[in-house]
């Protein structure tokens, strides 16, 4: 059987999905043959996908020369965040290309390559149906499983969708869209994730004001959104997050749960840490999460699940950035969201350009509370999402141009 450019991704990114499932299902420990039988899915995923990167890296050209160094940019830091990382190590091998938070999360940008050729929103359809389909086998069996972080991956795509637009699919496509809903918002509920409420409530938001606005408000209103993100961004990495957040909470009794984790952070960091990062396997020490385990083991002779107090990764996206790439790293990855998000927002002739603009910038906005990067489905779709608004063809496009070349 010939292998097509197109079957090799998506069988890169159904081994990714089968990967998800297995490892929260059987959730593996050390490097016994469960792990590795499991860890072939994932650098299944990750060979195949980045071959197909490095095979149609030409295809960069299709984007404004800016872009396209910024793109460069991100890549060249991301290996170099990896590199920062080397040893000698089996073990430190294991977890830097074995584990979805590390080495291969920071070359994600190559996948603009593959949203640069539009046809492959076919693909990601199909896998994102794939996914659901193994998630609503996998919610049959709630009641003997553990909800835990990894069940959220393979679900979350499903804001995806709701922004690109429920009306698009088939019917058979749009039952199982419910059916997710339902398990997304059940799981959400159980696992105590207001995040994933959050989310809901900013895609539907933007589904709200696109529909009742006119195109001259809506288009103030987001110019708004963005220059009022870029002011709490440099509120919190110049007055701090707390102040920000002493702001929110006289608008709305809001539990706190990240404040910690900035002033944290920047407190450890040395100034040329917090320019460069620590590399792909940096760590920092959490005050909070030792005192949390010694009250819980010591103080009410609990065992302890949560975090060890030496962590390698952190919840908020930007943070995560700072802590393995620096600021150098979370600007490159701002210039690239303002950057794809506006021009999809305001230059493009289509709905569907449009929406994965409203994607992009949601995206860019939680990266302030959660979505540290990982190699998972969302961050697939994020990284394709800038290729191809990005690509002035494509927003260029009117919507049954756009729809003649995806089958949704």
């Amino acid at each position: 059987m010939y292998i097509t450019k197109s079957r090799l991704l998506k069988w890169g990114l159904y081994s990714n999905a089968i990967y998800i499932l297995l490892f929260f299902l059987l959730k593996p420990d050390g490097f016994g043959f469960q792990k590795i039988v499991i860890s072939m899915f994932f650098l299944f995923s990750v060979f195949s996908i980045y071959f197909l990167c490095i095979k149609d890296g030409k295809q960069l050209n299709q984007i404004s020369t800016g872009n396209r160094w910024v793109i460069y940019l991100l890549l060249i830091w991301g290996v170099i965040v990896i590199v920062k990382s080397f040893t000698l190590s089996l073990q430190d091998w294991i977890t830097n290309f074995g584990n979805v938070y590390m080495g291969f999360a920071w070359l994600m940008p190559a996948m603009t390559i593959l949203g640069l050729k539009i046809e492959n929103w076919t693909v990601i359809f199909k896998s994102i149906s794939f996914m659901f389909t193994l998630m609503i086998g996998a919610f049959l069996f709630l009641s003997v499983l553990t909800i835990n972080d990894e069940w959220i991956w393979l679900l979350r795509p499903l804001v995806f969708v709701l922004i690109i637009g429920f009306n698009r699919f088939t019917l058979i496509k749009k039952i199982q869209i419910l059916v997710i809903i339902v398990v997304y918002l059940v799981v959400s509920t159980i696992g105590e994730r207001r995040m994933e409420y959050l989310w809901l409530i900013m895609v539907f938001g933007f589904l709200i004001m696109d529909r009742v606005m006119s195109f001259r408000v809506r288009r103030t209103f987001i110019k708004y959104i963005i220059a009022g993100f870029l002011l709490v961004l440099t509120l919190i990495f110049t007055l701090g997050y707390e102040y920000v957040w002493r702001i929110v909470t006289m608008f709305a009794d809001i539990q706190d749960s990240r404040t910690f984790l900035f002033r944290e952070l920047m407190s450890e960091l040395n100034f040329s840490e917090k320019i460069f990062g620590r590399g792909s396997l940096g760590t920092y020490y959490s005050e909070y999460f030792e005192h949390t385990k010694w009250y819980v083991v010591d103080v009410l002779k609990k065992p302890w699940y949560g975090d060890s107090s030496t962590r390698i990764t952190i919840e908020v996206g930007y943070l995560q950035m700072i802590l393995k790439g620096g600021f150098i790293m979370m600007l490159l990855n701002l210039i690239i969201l303002i950057s794809s998000s506006y021009v999809a927002i305001f230059k493009s002739r289509n709905k569907f350009i449009k929406r994965l603009g409203y994607y992009i910038l949601i995206f860019m906005i939680l990266y302030l509370i959660e979505l540290r990067p990982t190699f998972t489905p969302i961050f697939f779709i994020l990284w394709m999402a800038i290729g191809t608004v990005l690509n002035k063809k494509y927003r260029l496009m009117d919507d049954e141009e756009i729809n003649a070349l995806i089958k949704f």
